[in-house]
């Protein structure tokens, strides 16, 4: 009862908000005469590439950008030194120190209340302008900020949703279950803000069909803005190669004329199972010994995250004689060049609305490097089996994969052929054509066409 009264209380304070704000704020008339726009993501920026690459995107067409979100990690050097670029630091929920024991309700009502209020003040201070683009999910409480924020306080500012997943999915999968109250209450919120947007970017065309049909979205207002590598994923030269191999501590003991390096990439979150990369990597060591003997494998994990411990702690318990197993967490300037000396690329995500794409599939194609990715809906928008990669379901078939890779040197060049073709989509092309036409930039005459899945809209 005690809990059920908290709820309550917390709603109607949080929806008494938007009418106080109207009698309150002023209107303030003052207007930057340089276009302006604020990208926010509610998470560490220097781990959101997509929204770093909104914000270079913006700048190079003439922008002034607020970025905000948390500062825990560098973002790329482009940013941090571009004087056209502002960040804004909010400081994370989880640093606050609340009492022992009290329900996770609670919890997150205080959470949702420190981010709101944090929020509130940043974007108060940054009113009038033109844009605001904000990463989904997290979607409480940004979509219920930005919406009081360019309802009654900027009231001249667009306010656009970068759908990168479902949020409530997200947290279905936290929770254990699609029937809880809080996930039923964040579906219901989601749906319901996320309304008042002006228009809307989604990674997938999948995405795009369940905004319509589930969201009640106008298909006119949503942009399917697919992502792709930007500049700095470009494919190494031997030279470079040999270079990093000779130099680099992570390939130590690294020998690239008879060994085989795979590289994956992860944010150690519950949507990736790491344990059925560890469970091939065993099955294909076995066979190294028992069958035909295979070029010993390097695998090298990338990454940072909450899950962390408990992989590192399941690889102590892994024996190999032909699998070894390095774990770094790499700088963005660094990033890039690990990923390009992979012979091959393993995406482990598994979407939690089998809507969204990993980013790091398109970063090892702007690299050359063709990827074995686990299968979820919307995959096949990027990875095409034979391809430019392979698709796999359990650890059976991505230990086959694996052997068939490196055994049978056709099919290796192959899909190294088609990851190259991806590396002619960029970013700023496609972003060019595609979002440009919702910040009113034209495209340049001069673009080569690019394969998109969508179409700029007249209607922006």
């Amino acid at each position: 009862m005690a809990i059920s009264t908290t709820v309550a209380i917390c709603l109607v304070a949080y929806f008494l908000i938007p009418a106080m704000l109207y009698l309150l704020v002023p209107r303030d008339p003052t207007i930057n005469p340089r276009k302006r726009a604020i990208v926010l993501v509610l998470g560490d920026i220097g781990r959101s590439p997509r929204m770093q690459y909104h914000v270079l995107s913006l700048v190079e067409t003439g922008f002034l950008v607020d970025f905000v979100g948390y500062t825990e990690t560098a973002p790329l050097q482009s940013i941090t030194e571009n004087p056209d670029i502002k960040i804004h630091e909010v400081k994370p929920a989880e640093k606050l120190r609340l009492p022992r024991g009290l329900p996770f309700v609670v919890v997150a009502a205080v959470k949702v209340m420190y981010l709101t209020k944090q929020l509130y003040q940043i974007l108060r201070s940054l009113k009038n302008a033109e844009y605001l683009l904000v990463q989904n999910p997290p979607s409480l409480p940004t979509m219920f900020v930005c919406y009081i924020f360019s309802t009654f306080i900027s009231r001249r500012t667009r306010y656009i949703i970068d759908w990168h997943n479902i949020g409530y999915t997200v947290l279905a999968l936290k929770l254990a279950s699609e029937k809880n109250m809080l996930v039923r209450i964040s579906k219901w919120y989601e749906h319901w803000f996320c309304r008042y947007a002006f228009a809307h970017f989604c990674v997938t065309r999948v995405m795009a069909e369940v905004l319509v049909r589930d969201f009640k979205i106008n298909a006119f207002r949503i942009i399917p803005l697919p992502d792709r590598p930007a500049i700095q994923f470009q494919p190494l030269s031997v030279e470079t190669k040999a270079n990093l191999f000779s130099t680099s501590p992570i390939f130590s003991g690294f020998n690239p004329a008879t060994d085989k390096l795979v590289i994956t990439s992860t944010s150690y979150t519950p949507d990736e199972d790491l344990t059925v990369l560890l469970d091939a990597l065993s099955q294909y060591d076995s066979s190294s010994i028992l069958e035909k003997p295979l070029p010993k494998i390097l695998t090298v994990v990338t990454g940072q995250g909450p899950l962390q411990e408990q992989f590192l702690s399941e690889v102590s318990k892994r024996s190999w004689s032909n699998v070894q197993l390095r774990t770094v967490w790499l700088p963005a300037e660094e990033y890039p060049v690990v990923i390009g000396a992979a012979d091959i690329g393993v995406s482990l995500h598994l979407s939690t609305s089998g809507w969204d794409l990993p980013m790091k599939v398109v970063d090892m194609f702007g690299c050359g490097v063709p990827v074995i990715a686990r299968n979820f809906p919307a995959l096949s928008e990027l990875v095409v089996s034979n391809r430019n990669g392979l698709i796999f379901n359990t650890s059976d078939d991505l230990a086959k994969q694996l052997i068939d890779v490196f055994t049978t040197p056709q099919l290796l060049r192959t899909i190294q052929k088609g990851a190259v073709v991806e590396c002619g989509n960029r970013w700023s092309e496609m972003w060019r054509i595609t979002a440009g036409p919702v910040f009113h930039i034209p495209n340049r005459e001069d673009l080569t066409e690019v394969e998109s899945s969508s179409s700029s809209d007249d209607e922006y």
